[in-house]
């Protein structure tokens, strides 16, 4: 395990991994299309790509929350293919973001602008399928 911090908080700081995440993820869309992965599969690492760009242009001005951009993601993916039955997933969602204001590390105002992030994004996943 590397040592250090588990957490980047200085926004600067969290451009050059989430390049090299974006980089990462680029070249998985590029495998699945050539190895014709399931259009499913397809369209759900390409809204995380899209959540993963969205999230790294916002970083670059101001600090949202990521884990929250990854929540709202994940709880809209939930929705759109099973339904309203997800709130275990809002419920997990929400303790995700009550521990982030509960360790300081984001305001309400970043929490709810990253878990709209993630949500936006998860549509990418509605518009491929």
């Amino acid at each position: 395990m590397i040592p250090g911090p588990r957490h980047i908080r200085v926004r600067r700081q969290r451009v050059v991994p989430m390049a090299l995440s974006l980089v990462s993820v680029v070249a998985g869309v590029a495998l699945l299309h050539v190895l014709g992965a399931p259009r499913e599969v397809f369209a759900l690492v390409v809204a995380m790509l899209v959540g993963l760009v969205s999230s790294l242009l916002v970083t670059v001005v101001r600090q949202i929350s990521i884990h929250m951009s990854v929540a709202g993601g994940t709880v809209m993916i939930l929705l759109l293919v099973l339904g309203l039955p997800v709130l275990p997933a809002v419920l997990i969602a929400a303790a995700a973001g009550w521990s982030r204001l509960v360790l300081k590390a984001h305001t309400p105002a970043q929490l709810l602008a990253g878990t709209a992030l993630g949500g936006a994004a998860a549509l990418t996943f509605a518009l491929l399928n």
